[in-house]
């Protein structure tokens, strides 16, 4: 592992234990394959953990601390990075949709990032005060290239109806995203189905989240205003995958999804 591929331990208490992981590990003169020995785990998953592209399980933590006699370090970290809300969650996230074979999401208030035209998230930028707003807008393009990439990532979308209803950038820009969600919904690698407003109160509506699935293992990534929050812990992250099934329990299948999109579109004067 070069230098360059260090994980910044100011980025996340998850980018901490990376750093850690590492220093521990090459001043013991280890290898990663000998490191993962002792953890119980492939030295890929070493390697991965320490440049920040996994997180490190609570398995793992204790199995290192005891033979390291760490006084309980990776332990310790992990309790606090779990419970921790990171500004910078966004960019760590993004390593985990990369590698991801699947990704389900849930979206009450705007249509996902992954779906944006450029001219729907301008104007979301723009209304949120983004500093950098163009700079923004093409890394939010480049994100979109995982959809059509030879081996696409696979994406359950489930979105609230109130979505296809608040005319994001005005009429034109509104009616194009609205385009574009048909056009994705045709991909086989794509699932859009919406809430319909009748459903009334439903878990959804405490907030956006998204479930990625890489290789069996699962996190969950929870959205907020100004910090957001990475979930590894299995119970937690299998309450967001409940409340992902609960919730597209009152979403219309794809077919009549479609035709409200379609509904919505046709409703633009």
């Amino acid at each position: 592992m070069s230098m360059t591929d260090e994980v910044d331990p100011r980025s996340s208490l998850w980018g901490l234990i990376g750093f850690y992981l590492r220093f521990l590990r090459t001043s013991k003169g280890l290898t990663g394959a000998e490191a993962g020995k002792i953890a119980g785990c492939a030295p890929s998953t070493i390697s991965r953990i320490e440049t920040g592209a996994q997180l490190m399980s609570r398995k793992h933590a204790v199995r290192l601390d005891e033979a390291w006699r760490t006084g309980g370090l990776f332990t310790l970290l992990i309790y606090y990075a779990v419970r921790a809300a990171t500004p910078d969650w966004f960019n760590s996230y993004l390593s985990y949709e990369h590698a991801a074979d699947r990704v389900r999401m849930f979206a009450g208030q705007y249509v996902p990032g992954l779906f944006q035209t450029p001219e729907y998230a301008r104007a979301l930028l723009a209304a949120g005060r983004t500093k950098d707003k163009e700079a923004s807008l093409e890394r939010r393009m480049a994100r979109q290239e995982i959809l059509s990439r030879p081996n696409p990532l696979e994406v359950w979308a489930i979105i609230a109806q109130t979505v296809l209803e608040w005319p994001v950038g005005g009429k034109d820009a509104f009616k194009a995203q609205l385009a574009r969600l048909l056009e994705l919904s045709e991909q086989p690698n794509v699932s859009i189905r919406v809430v319909p407003t009748t459903a009334g109160a439903y878990e959804g509506m405490d907030g956006p989240f998204l479930i990625t699935t890489s290789r069996g293992s699962e996190l969950a990534f929870v959205e907020a205003p100004n910090a957001g929050r990475l979930v590894a812990h299995l119970e937690e992250v299998n309450d967001f995958v409940i409340r992902f099934d609960r919730i597209g329990m009152l979403a219309l299948p794809v077919g009549p999804s479609r035709d409200l999109i379609k509904k919505s579109m046709e409703q633009i004067a």
